[in-house]
């Protein structure tokens, strides 16, 4: 009874939340630059401390299939009641920046407790474990192994192109142009390391269209590589890293990881959780020097 009449707080809230604001853009943007979709989907996990649901949702025509992610709330109180398995619904607000998900109302309430979404992994990977060997096929159509490149200090992430969040495959490119731009600034810098963006679809990334991909992106080989990988291959290293992905019927299931491995094929750095969307190719940079810095004296 109590919950149920939270719920009724709830869906109020969330209706104010959404009124007034559906014609307005973000503070310093453009309005065509503001999309907005209906979102109706099952809450899988809720993360109070960082102010997001994830929801494993519809597809979304014209925009993205289903699949399961998390979306930021600007009313953390809406948080409040929400659990997994509870049915919602929403807007999705989309900008060429960011996301977040608006007038969020549960439409079902879960009936017994659901397991939260994709759960932190039990075997990740420490500093100064060797990451595990896994073979790919390059922007170029060649096999390559994560252990082609011992030698080299590697950083590794995960995207797919189709990705439609700008906080998530989007960003992670934006992260590697910066850092491949740091690293092109340092003579023979960039000829130490090697930054390698691997797609987790393999049905739809194909050598082919990871090289129009990487063009828009200003990636150039050997520095920055595209790369696609099939699902056996990626389940060698998605549990180690703590990559929470796998084809789910018709859904793609996602989080964001990338790995700092050095010259020997050890971890050096991890970051997924919170910490996947937020390191900063300024502080990776910083990493990577002082792994190099020794190796050039």
């Amino acid at each position: 009874m109590i919950r149920l009449a939270r719920l009724v707080a709830l869906i109020v809230l969330a209706s104010c939340a959404g009124c007034g604001t559906r014609s307005s853009a973000p503070p310093g943007r453009g309005r065509g630059q503001v999309r907005e979709y209906k979102l109706v989907g099952v809450v899988r996990k809720v993360d109070r401390d960082h102010g997001t649901v994830s929801i494993r949702h519809e597809a979304i025509p014209g925009y993205m299939p289903a699949m399961t992610m998390p979306f930021p709330l600007q009313d953390r109180e809406l948080l409040e009641d929400l659990r997994p398995g509870d049915e919602v619904q929403g807007t999705l607000r989309v900008s060429d920046e960011q996301s977040e998900l608006i007038g969020l109302e549960i439409t079902r309430l879960a009936t017994t407790p659901e397991a939260e979404g994709s759960s932190p992994p039990s075997r990740l990977l420490q500093a100064g474990q060797e990451v595990p060997d896994f073979a790919m096929t390059t922007q170029d159509g060649e096999t390559l192994h994560l252990s082609d490149l011992r030698g080299k200090v590697v950083v590794l992430t995960f995207i797919y192109t189709r990705c439609p969040l700008p906080e998530f495959c989007p960003r992670m490119d934006q992260k590697f142009a910066a850092l491949a731009a740091m690293l092109k600034a340092r003579p023979g810098l960039a000829d130490r390391v090697r930054l390698l963006s691997v797609s987790f679809d393999p049905e739809h990334d194909t050598p082919e269209v990871l090289a129009r991909h990487a063009r828009v992106r200003g990636a150039t080989p050997p520095l920055w590589t595209f790369a696609v990988a099939s699902h056996e291959e990626l389940w060698k290293v998605a549990e180690p890293l703590g990559l929470a992905y796998g084809p789910r019927g018709d859904e793609i299931v996602h989080n964001l990881s990338t790995a700092l491995i050095d010259t020997e094929g050890r971890l050096i750095r991890l970051a997924t959780g919170a910490e996947g969307r937020a390191w900063s190719p300024a502080d990776f940079f910083q990493t990577i020097y002082s792994q190099i810095h020794p190796l050039r004296q």
